[in-house]
Protein backbone atom coordinates (compact mmCIF):
# COMPACT_ATOMS: atom_id res chain seq x y z
CA UNK A 1 0.00 0.00 0.00
CA UNK A 2 1.49 3.37 -1.01
CA UNK A 3 1.93 6.18 1.50
CA UNK A 4 -0.34 8.43 -0.61
CA UNK A 5 -3.06 5.83 -0.62
CA UNK A 6 -2.62 5.32 3.10
CA UNK A 7 -3.04 9.05 3.70
CA UNK A 8 -6.21 9.03 1.60
CA UNK A 9 -7.63 6.09 3.53
CA UNK A 10 -6.62 7.70 6.82
CA UNK A 11 -8.34 10.96 5.88
CA UNK A 12 -11.49 9.10 4.82
CA UNK A 13 -11.55 7.11 8.05
CA UNK A 14 -11.13 10.26 10.13
CA UNK A 15 -13.96 11.87 8.17
CA UNK A 16 -16.22 8.87 8.78
CA UNK A 17 -15.49 8.91 12.53
CA UNK A 18 -16.19 12.66 12.63
CA UNK A 19 -19.50 12.16 10.80
CA UNK A 20 -20.80 9.50 13.17
CA UNK A 21 -19.61 11.51 16.19
CA UNK A 22 -22.51 13.90 15.49
CA UNK A 23 -25.16 11.21 16.07
CA UNK A 24 -25.93 12.02 19.68
CA UNK A 25 -26.13 15.75 18.94
CA UNK A 26 -29.12 15.24 16.64
CA UNK A 27 -30.85 13.10 19.26
CA UNK A 28 -30.57 15.98 21.73
CA UNK A 29 -31.84 18.51 19.20
CA UNK A 30 -35.09 16.83 18.15
CA UNK A 31 -38.27 17.40 20.14
CA UNK A 32 -39.80 13.94 19.73
CA UNK A 33 -39.24 10.89 21.94
CA UNK A 34 -36.04 8.81 21.92
CA UNK A 35 -37.57 5.75 20.23
CA UNK A 36 -39.36 7.88 17.65
CA UNK A 37 -36.12 9.66 16.72
CA UNK A 38 -34.43 6.26 16.34
CA UNK A 39 -37.26 5.17 14.03
CA UNK A 40 -36.83 8.24 11.84
CA UNK A 41 -33.05 7.77 11.73
CA UNK A 42 -33.43 4.27 10.33
CA UNK A 43 -36.54 4.92 8.24
CA UNK A 44 -35.16 7.99 6.49
CA UNK A 45 -31.82 6.24 5.98
CA UNK A 46 -33.64 3.33 4.31
CA UNK A 47 -35.34 5.75 1.91
CA UNK A 48 -32.05 7.50 1.11
CA UNK A 49 -30.22 4.20 0.55
CA UNK A 50 -33.03 2.93 -1.68
CA UNK A 51 -32.22 5.66 -4.20
CA UNK A 52 -28.64 4.35 -4.25
CA UNK A 53 -29.78 0.76 -4.71
CA UNK A 54 -32.07 1.62 -7.62
CA UNK A 55 -29.07 2.45 -9.77
CA UNK A 56 -28.74 0.01 -12.65
CA UNK A 57 -25.60 -1.81 -11.51
CA UNK A 58 -26.96 -2.29 -7.98
CA UNK A 59 -30.34 -3.82 -8.83
CA UNK A 60 -28.92 -7.31 -9.23
CA UNK A 61 -27.09 -7.22 -5.87
CA UNK A 62 -29.71 -6.44 -3.26
CA UNK A 63 -31.49 -9.68 -2.32
CA UNK A 64 -29.83 -11.90 0.36
CA UNK A 65 -30.50 -15.61 0.72
CA UNK A 66 -32.56 -16.98 3.62
CA UNK A 67 -29.59 -17.54 5.94
CA UNK A 68 -28.16 -14.05 5.45
CA UNK A 69 -31.62 -12.52 5.81
CA UNK A 70 -32.06 -14.38 9.10
CA UNK A 71 -28.77 -12.93 10.37
CA UNK A 72 -29.95 -9.47 9.31
CA UNK A 73 -33.14 -9.93 11.33
CA UNK A 74 -31.09 -10.88 14.41
CA UNK A 75 -28.80 -7.90 13.80
CA UNK A 76 -31.82 -5.59 13.52
CA UNK A 77 -33.25 -6.89 16.81
CA UNK A 78 -29.99 -6.08 18.59
CA UNK A 79 -29.67 -2.73 16.83
CA UNK A 80 -33.21 -1.70 17.75
CA UNK A 81 -32.44 -2.52 21.40
CA UNK A 82 -29.16 -0.63 21.08
CA UNK A 83 -30.83 2.55 19.78
CA UNK A 84 -33.68 2.30 22.30
CA UNK A 85 -31.16 2.35 25.17
CA UNK A 86 -28.59 4.67 23.64
CA UNK A 87 -31.04 7.46 22.83
CA UNK A 88 -32.26 7.41 26.43
CA UNK A 89 -28.70 7.42 27.72
CA UNK A 90 -27.98 10.51 25.58
CA UNK A 91 -30.94 12.35 27.08
CA UNK A 92 -30.16 11.22 30.65
CA UNK A 93 -26.36 11.60 30.89
CA UNK A 94 -25.37 13.75 27.91
CA UNK A 95 -23.85 13.43 24.46
CA UNK A 96 -20.24 12.75 25.44
CA UNK A 97 -20.68 10.23 28.24
CA UNK A 98 -23.39 8.25 26.42
CA UNK A 99 -21.13 7.91 23.38
CA UNK A 100 -18.16 6.87 25.51
CA UNK A 101 -20.24 4.20 27.24
CA UNK A 102 -21.39 2.85 23.89
CA UNK A 103 -17.75 2.39 22.89
CA UNK A 104 -17.40 -0.18 25.67
CA UNK A 105 -18.82 -2.55 23.03
CA UNK A 106 -15.22 -3.60 22.31
CA UNK A 107 -15.21 -5.39 25.67
CA UNK A 108 -18.62 -6.98 25.03
CA UNK A 109 -17.21 -8.41 21.81
CA UNK A 110 -14.13 -9.60 23.67
CA UNK A 111 -16.31 -11.35 26.26
CA UNK A 112 -18.17 -13.14 23.44
CA UNK A 113 -14.87 -14.19 21.89
CA UNK A 114 -13.58 -15.45 25.21
CA UNK A 115 -16.63 -17.30 26.54
CA UNK A 116 -18.22 -18.50 23.30
CA UNK A 117 -15.35 -18.83 20.82
CA UNK A 118 -12.65 -19.74 23.32
CA UNK A 119 -10.34 -16.89 22.24
CA UNK A 120 -7.57 -15.58 24.48
CA UNK A 121 -7.81 -11.88 25.12
CA UNK A 122 -4.14 -11.17 25.74
CA UNK A 123 -2.62 -8.42 27.82
CA UNK A 124 -3.98 -5.60 25.64
CA UNK A 125 -7.57 -6.57 26.31
CA UNK A 126 -7.32 -6.99 30.07
CA UNK A 127 -5.14 -3.92 30.54
CA UNK A 128 -7.50 -1.93 28.34
CA UNK A 129 -10.56 -3.10 30.26
CA UNK A 130 -9.04 -2.11 33.61
CA UNK A 131 -7.98 1.27 32.23
CA UNK A 132 -11.40 1.95 30.70
CA UNK A 133 -13.21 1.04 33.93
CA UNK A 134 -10.81 3.11 36.04
CA UNK A 135 -11.29 6.06 33.70
CA UNK A 136 -15.06 5.70 33.87
CA UNK A 137 -14.87 5.63 37.67
CA UNK A 138 -12.86 8.87 37.62
CA UNK A 139 -15.41 10.45 35.28
CA UNK A 140 -18.30 9.56 37.59
CA UNK A 141 -16.77 9.68 41.06
CA UNK A 142 -16.59 13.47 41.61
CA UNK A 143 -20.33 13.97 41.27
CA UNK A 144 -21.76 10.52 42.00
CA UNK A 145 -23.49 11.47 45.26
CA UNK A 146 -25.27 14.33 43.51
CA UNK A 147 -26.47 12.32 40.52
CA UNK A 148 -30.21 11.60 40.49
CA UNK A 149 -31.87 8.29 39.65
CA UNK A 150 -32.40 9.37 36.03
CA UNK A 151 -28.65 9.91 35.55
CA UNK A 152 -27.78 6.55 37.10
CA UNK A 153 -30.33 4.80 34.89
CA UNK A 154 -28.69 6.58 31.94
CA UNK A 155 -25.36 5.02 32.90
CA UNK A 156 -27.00 1.58 32.93
CA UNK A 157 -28.61 2.27 29.54
CA UNK A 158 -25.21 3.32 28.15
CA UNK A 159 -23.57 0.09 29.28
CA UNK A 160 -26.57 -1.85 27.98
CA UNK A 161 -26.02 -0.12 24.65
CA UNK A 162 -22.50 -1.53 24.53
CA UNK A 163 -23.81 -5.08 25.06
CA UNK A 164 -26.60 -4.72 22.49
CA UNK A 165 -24.26 -3.18 19.95
CA UNK A 166 -21.82 -6.03 20.46
CA UNK A 167 -24.65 -8.49 19.67
CA UNK A 168 -25.52 -6.49 16.58
CA UNK A 169 -21.92 -6.56 15.34
CA UNK A 170 -21.62 -10.31 15.79
CA UNK A 171 -24.78 -10.97 13.73
CA UNK A 172 -24.13 -8.31 11.10
CA UNK A 173 -20.52 -9.35 10.54
CA UNK A 174 -21.66 -12.96 10.15
CA UNK A 175 -24.15 -11.82 7.52
CA UNK A 176 -21.50 -9.78 5.72
CA UNK A 177 -19.17 -12.78 5.66
CA UNK A 178 -21.84 -14.86 3.90
CA UNK A 179 -23.42 -12.21 1.71
CA UNK A 180 -21.88 -13.53 -1.56
CA UNK A 181 -23.17 -11.33 -4.41
CA UNK A 182 -25.14 -8.97 -2.16
CA UNK A 183 -23.68 -5.44 -2.10
CA UNK A 184 -22.62 -3.98 1.23
CA UNK A 185 -24.95 -1.01 0.57
CA UNK A 186 -27.81 -3.48 0.25
CA UNK A 187 -26.91 -5.08 3.59
CA UNK A 188 -27.04 -1.64 5.19
CA UNK A 189 -30.39 -0.92 3.52
CA UNK A 190 -31.92 -4.14 4.83
CA UNK A 191 -30.59 -3.34 8.30
CA UNK A 192 -32.17 0.13 8.21
CA UNK A 193 -35.49 -1.18 6.92
CA UNK A 194 -35.76 -4.04 9.42
CA UNK A 195 -34.66 -1.89 12.36
CA UNK A 196 -37.17 0.83 11.46
CA UNK A 197 -39.91 -1.82 11.25
CA UNK A 198 -39.05 -2.91 14.81
CA UNK A 199 -38.75 0.61 16.22
CA UNK A 200 -42.14 1.74 14.87
CA UNK A 201 -44.28 -0.48 17.16
CA UNK A 202 -41.84 0.09 20.03
CA UNK A 203 -42.42 3.82 19.70
CA UNK A 204 -46.19 3.51 19.47
CA UNK A 205 -46.42 1.09 22.40
CA UNK A 206 -44.28 3.50 24.43
CA UNK A 207 -46.79 6.28 23.83
CA UNK A 208 -44.38 8.48 21.88
CA UNK A 209 -45.64 10.85 19.20
CA UNK A 210 -44.09 10.02 15.83
CA UNK A 211 -44.81 13.31 14.09
CA UNK A 212 -41.76 15.62 14.06
CA UNK A 213 -42.54 19.17 15.16
CA UNK A 214 -41.70 21.72 12.49
CA UNK A 215 -38.68 22.44 10.32
CA UNK A 216 -36.17 22.10 13.18
CA UNK A 217 -37.13 18.49 13.93
CA UNK A 218 -37.31 17.47 10.26
CA UNK A 219 -33.92 19.09 9.54
CA UNK A 220 -32.25 17.40 12.52
CA UNK A 221 -33.73 14.00 11.69
CA UNK A 222 -32.80 14.21 8.01
CA UNK A 223 -29.25 15.27 8.92
CA UNK A 224 -29.09 12.44 11.49
CA UNK A 225 -30.06 9.85 8.88
CA UNK A 226 -27.92 11.27 6.08
CA UNK A 227 -24.75 12.23 7.97
CA UNK A 228 -24.50 9.62 10.72
CA UNK A 229 -26.30 6.58 9.30
CA UNK A 230 -25.71 6.77 5.54
CA UNK A 231 -22.55 8.79 4.83
CA UNK A 232 -20.73 7.87 8.02
CA UNK A 233 -21.34 4.15 7.78
CA UNK A 234 -20.66 3.95 4.03
CA UNK A 235 -17.35 5.80 4.34
CA UNK A 236 -16.17 3.71 7.31
CA UNK A 237 -17.34 0.44 5.74
CA UNK A 238 -15.40 1.08 2.55
CA UNK A 239 -12.12 2.27 4.06
CA UNK A 240 -11.91 0.05 7.15
CA UNK A 241 -10.21 -2.94 5.45
CA UNK A 242 -7.48 -0.66 4.04
CA UNK A 243 -5.97 0.44 7.35
CA UNK A 244 -3.92 -1.46 9.97
CA UNK A 245 -5.68 -2.12 13.26
CA UNK A 246 -3.61 0.34 15.31
CA UNK A 247 -4.29 3.26 12.97
CA UNK A 248 -7.92 2.23 12.69
CA UNK A 249 -8.29 2.17 16.46
CA UNK A 250 -6.88 5.68 16.78
CA UNK A 251 -9.25 6.97 14.09
CA UNK A 252 -12.27 5.40 15.76
CA UNK A 253 -11.39 7.12 19.03
CA UNK A 254 -12.26 10.37 17.28
CA UNK A 255 -15.93 9.47 17.70
CA UNK A 256 -16.14 9.54 21.53
CA UNK A 257 -13.53 12.30 21.73
CA UNK A 258 -15.39 14.58 19.30
CA UNK A 259 -18.69 13.79 21.02
CA UNK A 260 -17.27 15.46 24.14
CA UNK A 261 -16.20 18.42 22.00
CA UNK A 262 -19.76 18.78 20.61
CA UNK A 263 -21.13 18.36 24.13
CA UNK A 264 -18.97 21.24 25.38
CA UNK A 265 -19.53 23.54 22.40
CA UNK A 266 -23.25 22.99 21.92
CA UNK A 267 -24.58 22.02 25.36
CA UNK A 268 -22.13 23.63 27.78
CA UNK A 269 -20.83 20.42 29.38
CA UNK A 270 -17.54 20.96 31.20
CA UNK A 271 -15.11 18.45 32.69
CA UNK A 272 -12.80 19.07 35.61
CA UNK A 273 -9.19 17.92 35.82
CA UNK A 274 -10.10 14.54 37.35
CA UNK A 275 -12.82 13.92 34.76
CA UNK A 276 -10.48 14.86 31.89
CA UNK A 277 -7.89 12.42 33.19
CA UNK A 278 -10.61 9.77 33.46
CA UNK A 279 -11.72 10.44 29.88
CA UNK A 280 -8.16 10.06 28.62
CA UNK A 281 -7.70 6.85 30.58
CA UNK A 282 -10.95 5.37 29.24
CA UNK A 283 -10.05 6.29 25.65
CA UNK A 284 -6.63 4.69 26.05
CA UNK A 285 -8.26 1.54 27.43
CA UNK A 286 -10.76 1.40 24.57
CA UNK A 287 -7.88 1.80 22.12
CA UNK A 288 -6.13 -1.24 23.60
CA UNK A 289 -9.40 -3.14 23.32
CA UNK A 290 -9.78 -2.10 19.67
CA UNK A 291 -6.31 -3.31 18.70
CA UNK A 292 -6.41 -6.52 20.75
CA UNK A 293 -6.89 -8.56 17.54
CA UNK A 294 -4.08 -6.92 15.60
CA UNK A 295 -2.29 -10.20 15.04
CA UNK A 296 -5.53 -11.80 13.77
CA UNK A 297 -6.34 -8.64 11.72
CA UNK A 298 -9.74 -8.45 13.37
CA UNK A 299 -11.48 -5.26 12.22
CA UNK A 300 -12.40 -2.65 14.79
CA UNK A 301 -15.80 -1.07 14.47
CA UNK A 302 -17.45 2.25 15.17
CA UNK A 303 -20.39 2.50 17.50
CA UNK A 304 -23.96 3.54 16.88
Amino acid sequence: MSHAYTRGALAAMALGAALISTSAVFVKWVGIGPTASAFWRMGLAAVLLLAWLLRGEMRRAWKPDARVFGLLVVAALFFAADLWMWHRSILYVGVGLATLLGNFQVFALAAYGSFVLGERGGWRLWTGLLMALAGLALLLAPGWEGFDARFRIGIAFGLGTAVAYGGFLIAFRAGQAQRAHVANEAMLWWLCLLTAALLLPMSLLGGEALQPQGVRDWSALLAYALIAQVFGWLVIGRVMPKLPAGVLGLCLLLQPLLSYVWDALLFGTRLGVVELFGLGLSLAGIFLGLVRGQTRREPATATS
